[in-house]
């Protein structure tokens, strides 16, 4: 009895051991259920450790910050400025469509900025890597503020419907931002989660901001009666009601 005792005793410790030894292998040396699993270097406490070098490395230009958020915002605003407005721009395209018929015409206009966008982005995300994150920005800045003006002048529902498809096939805005955004944060992860958050933040803003603004421009002879044209604008904006 003696024996069975002395062997139990001697077994409780290396169990209890054992179980330690698992438990700290299932959570991680110094961590627990709260610790990120995000922070891969982290002390005891749960803290980040700061790479030294990060030290050295320099803040990103607010400049160059700034011009992202603005891009995101345009990004935004072309995607979504037309909704507030689609249905009525449809009505005034097409003949024989009132209010009640009017939807599936709205939805063809809206989806095609996207439909574009799908056969192009690949395309883009390539010239960004031959040409520079720069260039395509660029290049689909100029081209969107040209296809916005072409759509807002469209005489008929088709080449509205054409035009707002080159829209999206020449819009390739947001791979090359989301790129410059990493390559500016030079491997620091949080800088990069801010920078990022604060650009793709824009663009939600954007989603919040736009379709106020577009619907407080369309069709502004109907809802500013008052106001005064001129001779150059208020024959434009009458047969274009939407071209602001």
């Amino acid at each position: 009895t003696n024996e069975i005792q002395q062997n139990s005793t001697t077994m409780a410790p290396r169990q209890k051991k054992k179980t330690d030894e698992n438990d700290d292998y299932a959570m991680g040396e110094g961590q627990d259920e709260r610790s990120s699993l995000l922070d891969q270097d982290a002390d005891p406490a749960g803290n980040a450790v700061a790479d030294a070098a990060d030290d050295d490395r320099q803040s990103v230009p607010w400049s160059t910050t700034a011009a992202l958020c603005f891009c995101m915002m345009i990004q935004s605003y072309l995607l979504i400025s037309v909704f507030p407005y689609a249905g009525f721009l449809a009505i005034h395209l097409v003949d024989n469509v009132n209010e009640e018929t009017a939807g599936k015409y709205a939805g063809f206009i809206a989806s095609s900025f996207m439909l574009g966008r799908t056969f192009s982005s690949y395309a883009w995300g390539q010239a960004a890597d031959v040409y520079g994150r720069t260039f395509v920005i660029r290049a689909s800045l100029l081209t969107s503020a040209v296809f916005s003006v072409l759509f807002g002048l469209a005489p008929t529902f088709t080449s509205a419907l054409a035009i707002r498809f080159l829209l999206g096939v020449c819009n390739g805005l947001i791979g090359p931002i989301k790129t410059i955004v990493s390559e500016l944060a030079r491997n620091n992860t949080t800088q990069e989660t801010k920078l990022l958050a604060l650009v793709m933040g824009i663009w939600g803003y954007g989603f919040l901001i736009n379709p106020a603004l577009s619907g407080y421009l369309s069709d502004p002879l109907k809802q500013y009666p008052d106001l005064d044209f001129g001779p150059l604008f208020g024959p434009l904006l009458a047969e274009f009601p939407y071209f602001l």
